[in-house]
């Protein structure tokens, strides 16, 4: 006779191999951390190896000192026509003076002076070039002579001085006009030295 029995739970054999871990399994490793590399050394390796580091400190810090500053570019100073004054004072014969000032910025430097009419000639007492600096007063005396009278126009319309100025931002060629005293007093000059057209000559 024959039958079937209860059924049994399967159970394998017991793996007499065990499978070896897989590289990607292990985790974590067993070279030594740095605390312990650094408690391994010897006490005269440390105190060499700590020396190294304090004199690279010292030497990486003397260079970040002596690195120049980058220095911040000074302003320019103002155009030399914009800050400059020649202001008349008074005329004595054939001797106009004037007197130059400079508002603000650096020196300025006058380096030709003309008159307004090449029928004139000018000399100028101090002679250029000088210096007029900001926050002083230069007095200045031209001499005016007339190089040909005949020439000389009926109206009068030379009432004018050109000066160069410079300084650190520019150079110009820069006409001071003048009106009511300087035009007068040139007028009187040109009528007493010029005989024939004295009668002639009027402001324009």
């Amino acid at each position: 006779m024959t039958g079937i029995g209860p059924v049994e739970p399967h159970e394998p054999a017991a793996d007499s191999h065990p499978r070896t871990p897989h590289p990607a399994d292990i985790v974590g490793t067993d070279s030594p951390r740095m605390h312990d590399r650094w408690t391994a050394l010897l006490p005269r390796r440390r105190r060499l190896l700590i020396a190294a580091i304090v004199a690279a400190a010292a030497v990486a810090g003397m260079l970040l000192l002596s690195r120049p500053e980058r220095s911040t570019p000074a302003p320019l100073d103002p155009w030399p026509a914009q800050v400059t004054h020649l202001t008349y004072e008074g005329a004595h014969d054939e001797t106009f003076r004037f007197t130059v000032h400079v508002d603000h910025g650096g020196p300025v430097t006058i380096s030709h002076i003309r008159p307004g009419d090449p029928r004139l000639t000018l000399s100028a007492t101090p002679g250029p070039p000088f210096r007029a600096t900001a926050g002083s007063r230069r007095t200045l005396t031209v001499r005016i002579a007339v190089r040909d009278c005949p020439a000389l126009p009926r109206a009068l319309d030379m009432t004018y001085l050109d000066l160069t100025l410079t300084n650190r931002r520019a150079r110009e060629l820069h006409s001071f006009i003048f009106v009511d005293r300087y035009p007068h007093d040139l007028l009187t000059l040109l009528r007493a030295r010029c005989a024939k057209p004295r009668a002639e000559l009027t402001q324009r």
